[in-house]
């Protein structure tokens, strides 16, 4: 007989389900489990007072609920690319694939906003993330927009409250850290081998790492003056090794600290966008020109960056009025600042309107469109009063601009030299503008410093030599995982990538393209993720034909998201030739206008919208049909399509009903 105390609900539910679990637990499973999580999360678990770890195992699992504080369902998604994931459960892909036996690497950021010091450890995240080498974790001390990036490459954490709540104090913060890294939780089998800490802003997170015993090696993207004499000096004892991007950083750190110089490297960033500077520059030109209304022989000066005094947006405005007093009024000289303002600092606004160059001199918001901002200027503007060194001089050189910047406003000068520009003493405004006068009308002189400084950055500053030059540190300061280090390849680009459905309609459209080598392997993204029931078996055939196959996972089953996704696909890495097969309706013509590799598309069936074809028609290599009504259509509106549109032989009508893409 049950007495009342064993009829109580949660005695019997606990009864039944220690009647249900299986004696044994995957080894993988406990590995990465981390029971007190467990517990702290799900109440009913908690309430139920029942092993978390074989509830996990027998219900959480199917319910999808997180084995530990770590684990991203995103980069499950995203890092996992050889499969489509559908109808598979993140965690069993995650097991499958042996990922969590891999090296682990630790990112630390400040943030996730869209800034310069983010952007660095952002891009080298991604690389160590797709090398497939190493199985990535990344701390922030705060959010922002670029967390999903974070999330899609990395198990990503972030912190509970940031360095800037004051009632957040630093134990507070040490114990958090420490609970993450617990020994029974998901590294007790498998420790960090390194953190990389990004920016000075990272300390207490940094100091918290220490305290977990995580050797790490710090990049310092700051400069020492505008911190206290602690804030250095600890990082330098937190950390192995302490990354300098240029030698004026290490300067100021070593006279404005009392830092270890001795643990001191310098080495700068590179270029962040693998192909940047590859778009066409004759479009860019033109695009830049008239959307600012601007005359064909404008020489347009440029700077990018947040309008404030330390960027030195008065210095850009007073050198800007002693050059126009200088030259012609018909000279069409313009200087372009693109960024946000300061609302503390109005000056620049104040001089422009005070001496009537408003038409000259404009100020600009932010665009992701920089690339064609940066291929349709002549020459770039370094107005900085303390730049450590800033990623937009590697973007303005490797798209041909030469370079003026000031003497000791920062680390810029290092990589300028006096082959890609001009440096002038700091503060002498008529030397500047001199400077750039010397290029308005000497076209020899532009384009001997523009040829340099394109060829400097493509020699020794891809993004690639700054991974490997890092690499290099860590397996010098690190302890060698058990299997060793890893060897590291210089990320792929694709010869002839393929953006294609994941279906078997485009499977059978892409086996008939002539359009396409039988005989070449080919790159094909397949973007509709976990959300084909057709994806494996289509992959699979692909393979059978010999090309390498990625699945890219859209956020969500619509037009919108899988727009996104080809939007991310057509620049980084750049392929050399591009074939749209059933998906020219998710690239927009404005993406399409500036690309300067061939683009081939295939359109069939229900997805032949031809004001969309005669809107993208001029930006094509090719356009294979298989509506004919439709190529008439285009010819009739253009007479030029009759050279570039062929038309394909007709599909079975069964085939043309492509499964469920999500409307938009």
């Amino acid at each position: 007989m049950l007495d009342d105390k064993d009829r109580d609900p949660t005695s019997l539910f606990r009864r039944a389900l220690r009647r249900a679990l299986p004696p044994a637990i995957d080894a993988d499973v406990k590995d990465l489990f981390d029971g007190d999580y467990y517990l702290r999360v799900n109440q009913d678990v908690r309430e139920a007072n029942i092993n978390p770890l074989r509830h996990f195992e027998r219900f959480g699992r199917q319910e999808k609920r997180r084995p530990n504080e770590w684990f991203s369902e995103r980069y499950v998604f995203h890092g996992l690319d050889h499969s489509s994931h559908y109808g598979v459960p993140p965690l069993d892909a995650y097991l499958a694939s042996k990922l969590q036996h891999k090296p682990r690497l630790v990112f630390v950021s400040h943030d996730a906003s869209r800034t310069g010091a983010p952007a660095i450890i952002l891009r080298l995240l991604e690389m160590f993330s797709k090398s497939g080498a190493f199985e990535c974790f990344s701390i922030l001390d705060d959010g922002g927009e670029r967390l999903e990036e974070f999330q899609e490459l990395s198990h990503t954490y972030v912190m509970s409250r940031n360095r800037h709540d004051k009632g957040f104090s630093d134990d507070e913060a040490f114990a958090e850290i420490a609970r993450l890294f617990d020994r029974q939780g998901v590294f007790q089998n498998n420790q960090p081998v390194l953190a990389l800490v990004n920016s000075a802003e990272s300390l207490r997170i940094a100091q918290g790492l220490a305290r977990q015993g995580v050797p790490m090696i710090s990049l310092i993207h700051e400069i020492a003056a505008y911190y206290g004499r602690e804030k250095f000096t600890e990082f330098g004892a937190c950390s192995e090794k302490v990354v300098f991007p240029s030698e004026f950083v290490k300067k100021a750190a070593a006279k404005f600290s009392d830092m270890d110089m001795s643990k001191a490297w310098v080495r700068g960033q590179g270029l962040l966008t693998d192909g940047f500077g590859s778009m066409d520059r004759m479009r860019c030109r033109r695009t830049l020109c008239e959307n600012l209304g601007l005359e064909e022989d404008a020489f347009i000066v440029l700077n990018v960056g947040t309008m404030d005094v330390r960027k030195g947006g008065d210095l850009f405005v007073d050198t800007a009025k002693l050059c126009l007093d200088a030259l012609p009024a018909d000279r069409p000289v313009y200087f372009l600042w693109y960024g946000k303002p300061d609302p503390s600092f109005s000056y620049p606004q104040e001089a422009v309107r005070a001496h009537g160059i408003e038409d000259r001199v404009r100020f600009l918001p932010s665009t992701p469109e920089i690339e064609q901002v940066f291929l349709g200027g002549d020459l770039f503007l370094l107005t900085a009063r303390a730049d450590p060194f800033p990623c937009v001089i590697h973007e303005a050189m490797i798209c041909g601009l030469p370079v003026v910047a000031f003497r000791e406003g920062g680390g810029a000068p290092e990589l300028i030299g006096d082959d890609c520009g001009q440096i002038v003493d700091i503060y002498d405004l008529a030397a500047m503008a001199q400077a750039v006068l010397s290029y308005v009308d000497d076209l020899d002189l532009v384009n001997a410093h523009s040829g340099q400084a394109v060829k400097k950055i493509k020699d020794a500053w891809s993004y690639f030599d700054y991974q490997k030059d890092l690499y290099d540190l860590i397996k010098d300061v690190a302890p060698s995982p058990p299997s060793g280090w890893p060897e590291l390849n210089p990320p792929e680009v694709p010869e002839h990538l393929v953006i294609m459905n994941a279906t078997q309609h485009d499977l059978v459209v892409f086996e008939s393209c002539e359009g396409l080598d039988p005989e070449t392997p080919l790159d094909i993204a397949l973007i509709d993720g976990r959300f084909s029931e057709e994806a494996e078996e289509v992959a699979e055939r692909l393979r059978q034909l010999g090309h390498r196959v990625r699945h890219h996972q859209p956020k969500a089953n619509d037009v919108a998201s899988r727009a996104a996704l080809v939007a991310k696909l057509l620049v980084n890495p750049r392929p050399q030739k591009l074939t749209l097969l059933n998906t020219l309706r998710f690239a927009s013509t404005a993406q399409l206008r500036l690309l300067a590799y061939p683009i081939h598309a295939v359109e069939t069936g229900p997805h032949v919208d031809v004001d969309l074809m005669y809107l993208a028609l001029p930006y094509l290599s090719a356009l294979d049909l298989t509506d004919i009504k439709a190529v008439e259509n285009l010819v009739a509106l253009n007479p030029n399509a009759e050279r570039l549109v062929s038309l394909m032989p007709s599909f079975q009508k069964s085939d043309l009903n492509l499964p469920g893409v999500g409307k938009p």
